[in-house]
């Protein structure tokens, strides 16, 4: 089986008919991938409208995987368990792609022999409109290392923008980190940078649907604990992997650095304004500052390092404005 395509479902009855019709429309025969669709608890019809799909599609390699909620992660990595394709793809089940896009995608990943196979996408809203997304490629189409991938290509943290092969998921321990939100900023920094073989095809594949309702639109104080075991996971992985004075380690310092300025941002549109706990004893504290980064990056890092409290004071006092991700607009979870 060349590709395995698993679908976690929490509550999206209304959106997993178009997701599951969007999947089987790609050119490919059918004993060439499997869809598991991972029910996390769901309390709608979510289940009920599967069954149905399902009934309606025999010929289809449809499966249900069912388990208590806990969340897009866990949901992510049992559906991983179970896939048996030769790539693995993650698909969020209000969202869907474009038709007839993944079988061009596949023959490359197969041909190229690429751990990852990363593609494009587009914002598309709940009026049917669609913004393009527009990706920095300096790769020129070519097979790259994990770390020059990363320097060469802007790819937004978003684990459903890329194919991967799963024995490379298998053979480096692969999982998403449970129990909390933006584990795909925490998984897509690893694995880019453990893969020997990256590309970008410049092909829009995928459709981020921008929902009212998302959690990530919301905002929470367990965003700032994710965000912070996020940045120690991070700082962990860099000093484990990377060494000190190359690209990929202040490209990893930089990340680590924007998350915890995220973390502290969202206590104060939580209106919380100070930080829990003592920030000197975070292992990345004080950020690291470097000269990749632009100048009202370092005036803020630096701040925030001078004191975490004024930085909150001056943030309340200066700043109505949500702050996005980088790279992908409130990049959601459940």
């Amino acid at each position: 089986m060349k590709l395995s395509m698993v679908v976690p479902m929490y509550n999206t009855s209304q959106w997993l008919e178009r997701c599951l019709d969007s999947l089987t429309a790609q050119g490919l025969e059918t004993s060439e991938y499997e869809i598991i669709v991972v029910n996390d608890g769901s309390t709608d019809n979510s289940v009920e409208v599967f069954n149905d799909y399902k009934d309606k599609h025999p010929e289809m390699n449809l499966s249900l995987v069912s388990q208590a909620n806990a969340g897009l992660s866990a949901a992510r990595n049992a559906g991983t368990k179970k896939a048996q394709g030769d790539y693995v793809w993650w698909v969020d089940s209000d969202d869907f792609v474009e038709t007839n896009v993944v079988a061009p995608l596949l023959e490359r990943a197969v041909r190229d022999e690429l751990d990852v196979h990363c593609f494009g996408l587009q914002l598309y809203y709940e009026h049917g409109n669609a913004e393009p997304y527009k990706i920095g490629d300096a790769s020129g189409g070519q097979v790259l290392a994990g770390s020059d991938f990363m320097l060469k290509v802007a790819m937004p943290p978003a684990a459903w923008a890329a194919l991967y092969r799963r024995q490379f998921l298998i053979e480096n321990s692969l999982e998403f980190m449970p129990g909390v939100l933006h584990e795909d900023q925490e998984f897509t920094m690893r694995a880019y940078f453990l893969a020997k073989r990256v590309a970008f095809t410049p092909v829009t594949v995928y459709n981020y649907f921008q929902r009212e309702g998302s959690i990530m639109k919301s905002n929470t104080p367990k965003k700032t604990d994710d965000l912070v075991q996020i940045c120690e996971s991070l700082w962990n992985f860099l000093n484990a992997h990377t060494e000190e004075g190359t690209p990929i380690r202040e490209f990893f310092y930089n990340r680590i650095s924007f998350l915890f300025s995220q973390a502290l941002s969202n206590l104060c549109r939580c209106g919380i304004h100070h930080f829990p706990g003592d920030p000197t004893k975070l292992p990345f504290y004080p950020l690291n500052i470097n000269y990749s980064l632009s100048k009202k990056e370092r005036y803020k890092y630096r701040l925030i390092n001078v004191s975490v409290a004024l930085y909150l004071s001056l943030y309340r006092k200066f700043s109505n404005k949500p702050v996005q991700n980088p790279g992908l607009k409130n990049l959601r979870t459940h």
